[in-house]
């Protein structure tokens, strides 16, 4: 998953970089610096953003595995 995509799958998603930290488990930072290019986005944090965007899980799925 690129940058781009990270932020548009958070865009369509209607979360923000801070709301995706907690729902991914990572702090801000590491959020911001997937946005922009500063750290490689795991594998692990795309498959899941892109069955969210899929509606394949929610939000609330997420949270619960947590």
């Amino acid at each position: 998953m690129s940058p781009h995509q990270y932020r548009a799958a958070l865009a369509k998603l209607d979360i923000s970089q801070v709301k995706a930290a907690h729902l991914l488990g990572v702090d801000p930072r590491t959020s911001r610096a997937w946005a922009l290019d500063q750290a490689r986005i795991p594998a692990s944090v795309a498959i899941v953003l892109r069955l969210m965007v899929k509606g394949r899980i929610t939000v609330e799925d997420v949270e619960q595995v947590k």
